[in-house]
């Protein structure tokens, strides 16, 4: 993509320039891409769902982006001369919705996760873009997959939630013939100006405090495995959806305890590994929003952050004990979720020759709620999340979801 009068160069996150790093080591490596499909059941008007796609991408920066690095030497970069990294957004295409039609397949269905698996293997050109391809996939008259593959360095989970959910929105209005609410996003210099308030700010400086302390001792990283592997892309997965009265039931005891759905899920898995290992000081890995304020929470962008959770379990405590000590644990974490999980590594000291890994990833989707596209109801299927170290264990939905609590196992083949 070459500039035009219309391209604009804006700074980037912590958690950007985090994976932008990574990706140079790997530089041919899908790792780090993530995205996932709304299975949408009912009918679905291609031309409504592509105005609403292209209006999406239209008001989204993130999705329209690619990375270049800054030298300095034309004012816009470091004043020593040193690079510094931009995220570079260019106008939307003219057709950002692809549409492949798979009605007449033997099997429609088979064929699009084959489709989807080849798609989540091609590797991005972050110095090229687009980062971004979105795809609806037709498999009948009456059931379509609306497919969105992404570079983790240009949106994450959480940004992906909200843009989805606005593409329903456009595509409701569009499809009764209203002209759509205003957008609701800023640029991204905005959402980069709030990270970098919060960098120099007291907040930051009690966050680390709280870290520091609560990690004075690191536990020994958790593994299931009988040797450690680096961070790959997730090859081996085995999805489960909980039986309704198990659903039920669980849900019955959170209320029941007071207690938010993610910590019952953090408890149930903490037992698992006890049972599993022994251990009674155990850690796991928590992606997080990383965001608190409006302009983060309501913009599609990349500020995801990974900090650690540490739960005791002791076989002399009631499993409601435990599942308490773990929602105040998780409210603390939530609480100081915005100091940096890098920045927490390095401090603890354990970069370099120490195990880097806070654990296996524990990954709560709270904010991946089911959509309608006008009277199409929609859930959401996770293709990747990103990296996988060791064991990613991935939650989906509540009891009164359509599709029911869905837990998905995320393996690293080389472990």
């Amino acid at each position: 993509m070459s500039d035009d009068a219309r391209t604009l160069r804006r700074p980037t996150t912590a958690a950007q320039t985090g994976i932008w790093v990574a990706q140079q080591l790997q530089p041919d490596s899908p790792l780090y891409n993530c995205g996932g499909y709304y299975e949408i059941d009912g009918p679905v008007d291609v031309d409504a769902l592509a105005r609403a796609v292209r209006r999406g991408v239209e008001e989204t920066e993130a999705l329209r982006s690619y990375f270049a690095e800054d030298t300095g030497q034309d004012g816009s970069g470091a004043d020593d001369g040193e690079p510094v990294l931009r995220q570079v957004v260019v106008p939307a295409g003219d057709d950002p919705l692809d549409v492949v039609d798979l009605r007449g397949a033997a099997d429609p269905e088979a064929e699009a996760h084959r489709w989807t698996a080849r798609e989540m293997a091609r590797p991005f050109d972050l110095s090229r873009g687009p980062l971004s391809v979105q795809t609806l996939l037709l498999l009948s008259d009456e059931r379509s997959f609306y497919v969105h593959r992404y570079h983790h360095a240009v949106l994450d989970g959480f940004g992906h939630a909200v843009y989805t959910a606005r593409v329903a929105a456009l595509y409701r209005a569009f499809l009764a013939g209203e002209t759509p609410s205003a957008s609701p996003f800023v640029s991204l210099d905005r959402v980069v100006a709030d990270e970098s308030a919060y960098a120099g700010s007291r907040r930051r400086e009690r966050d680390r405090a709280h870290w520091l302390e609560a990690f004075r001792d690191v536990p020994e990283p958790l593994s299931l495995a009988d040797r450690g592997a680096g961070s790959t892309h997730s090859s081996l997965r085995r999805t489960r959806v909980l039986p309704q009265d198990l659903a039920d039931r669980l849900t019955a005891l959170a209320e029941r305890l007071g207690v938010p759905w993610p910590a019952l899920a953090i408890a149930a898995t903490t037992v698992l590994y006890h049972r599993m290992t022994g251990r009674t000081d155990v850690t796991f890995a928590l992606p997080l929003a990383g965001r608190t304020g409006r302009t983060g929470l309501t913009t599609p962008s990349a500020l995801v952050n990974v900090l650690p959770i540490r739960v005791q379990p002791d076989p002399d405590r009631t499993v409601a004990e435990l599942i308490a000590e773990v929602s105040r644990s998780l409210a603390d974490v939530i609480r100081h979720q915005r100091f940096r999980g890098e920045d927490l590594v390095r401090e603890l000291g354990l970069s370099g020759g120490r195990q880097a890994r806070l654990g296996p990833t524990v990954n709560v989707m709270a904010f991946a709620g089911e959509l309608a596209f006008g009277d199409s109801p929609a859930h959401v299927h996770a293709l990747s999340t990103g990296p996988v170290n060791d064991l990613k264990i991935n939650f989906y939905g509540t009891a009164a979801s359509r599709a029911g609590i869905r837990v998905e196992f995320d393996a690293d083949a080389g472990a």
